[in-house]
């Protein structure tokens, strides 16, 4: 089919307007580059020194977990250069996958030069702010999960921490996936992702945002239109789900597109969105996230009890510090869906805030202020001269309270109470206060 000259034009503006707009990065959610916070003045209080670190972070910047010749956008955009149905706009974004695909080629599931980079800045930062933890021989401990994204993270992180190491380090590492993959373990999480009541609050917020409708407006742009008749509406849903997924990929991967001979604009695949177009589309993935992943509609659900597990560990081990043990830091790696839970299990700011009121999601909870990548909750331990014991607690290198617990401090809390506060919370979901948090992940429901 011939398209008309005047349909080429308005498709053209179509496609640039959101380079005209100068859209913001807002749209990118949970793949938000991690940024440094600015630099605070946060008083100890006096006779207390940081002696202890507990640790838990996202991985860092990464690439695709699968290789964009695998996807449907791709599958599609072929079957239709094959029919000869690609529109002008439709060519350009074939050419922008295969350079994707190439730039993917060898580094998919892999953290990026990006996440390197944040996860070495973050790691100095600690040390920076905790140096006395680390002296005199220190012993810490590294865990991961099974995925290679988490492994190479730590590796980063150490890459940024040891070189300002003064004494030998003693760094014992380990998978831990029942703390750190819990999402994964729960048949009754796995049940609640698939069937939950929060999937018809989501269905609500497509209809109420015409979803439906900018699938097809965006799909109509790539291909003819006797072409389009035959995508169905989950089709066009998969290919519009694919492409924003390349276009808030690759914001990670600036140095490897330079590698591979291409420059930003190359992979601009968020250039063929309008500004309005992307807000949207981040709006149902914010959604999804604060639903399945955050506090959703209930704080006590169990998308929030899943993290039991690791808020278990770390009262136990720093419990065992307290205690007289010599590991100074325990430092562990994982993603998205550990970090959120936890943060939202802890009370952390407004990661606790529950809502079911479609429009006000984005107001409660940002998936890029709580879970951007490299994400991160660190416990800090100061102890006195008398043996009394301070913690403070930071979400991305932030100082964060905790709801329903009050600081004796600004910013510090006495750790008897808060082991106290945290005991009773995970006594209330039902968690056991010992024992085999692998079955307590189990019987969830």
């Amino acid at each position: 089919m011939t398209i008309r000259l005047p349909l080429l034009l308005l498709l053209f503006l179509i496609a640039n307007t959101a380079t005209a707009q100068q859209c913001d990065s807002v749209f990118l959610g949970t793949k938000t580059l991690y940024t440094q916070p600015k630099n605070t003045t946060v008083k100890i209080p006096d006779g207390y020194k940081a002696v202890f670190v507990n640790y838990v972070g996202r991985h860092g910047a990464r690439h695709l977990t699968k290789a964009p010749s695998s996807a449907y956008v791709y599958q599609l955009i072929a079957k239709a250069d094959s029919a000869k149905a690609l529109t002008v706009l439709g060519q350009q974004l074939k050419k922008m996958v295969l350079a994707l695909d190439k730039v993917e080629k060898g580094n998919t599931k892999n953290i990026s030069t990006e996440g390197v980079t944040e996860l070495m800045g973050i790691a100095s930062r600690l040390y920076q702010n905790n140096s006395a933890v680390f002296a005199d021989r220190p012993r810490v401990t590294v865990t991961v999960t099974k995925e290679i994204r988490t492994r190479q993270s730590a590796d980063a992180f150490l890459k940024g921490l040891q070189p300002l190491l003064r004494n030998q380090t003693i760094i014992e590492k380990g998978i831990n996936d029942t703390t750190l993959r819990f999402y994964d373990l729960s048949p009754g999480y796995l049940d609640f992702e698939k069937n939950g009541s929060w999937i018809k609050i989501v269905d609500d917020l497509k209809n109420y945002l015409s979803i439906a409708e900018l699938n097809t407006r965006v799909t109509a742009r790539f291909f003819t239109a006797d072409f389009t008749k035959t995508i169905s509406a989950a089709n066009q849903s998969q290919f519009v789900n694919d492409f924003f997924g390349f276009a808030t990929i690759v914001y990670s991967l600036n140095q490897e597109v330079k590698q591979a001979g291409f420059s930003n604009h190359d992979l601009s695949f968020q250039s063929f969105f309008t500004c309005d177009e992307l807000a949207t589309l981040s709006r149902i993935d914010v959604a999804e996230d604060f639903f399945t992943k955050g506090p959703g509609a209930d704080i006590n659900g169990i998308q929030v009890k899943i993290a039991a597990p690791l808020l278990a560990d770390f009262l136990k081990t720093t419990d065992s510090f307290v205690a007289g043990k010599k590991i100074v830091a325990n430092l562990r790696f994982s993603h998205a869906e550990t970090i959120s839970p936890f943060a939202a299990l802890l009370g952390l700011n407004r990661s606790d805030k529950v809502g079911t009121y479609i429009q006000l999601i984005n107001k409660n909870w940002e998936s890029a202020k709580v879970i951007p990548l490299s994400a991160n909750v660190q416990w800090i331990l100061y102890k006195n001269n008398t043996g009394g014991y301070l913690l403070r607690c930071l979400l991305n290198e932030k100082d964060a309270a905790i709801a329903g617990l009050k600081p004796v401090y600004p910013n510090f809390y006495a750790w008897p109470e808060v082991k106290k506060y945290y005991l009773n919370k995970l006594k209330s979901i039902g968690a056991p206060l010992s024992g085999n948090m692998l079955s307590y992940l189990k019987t969830l429901k």
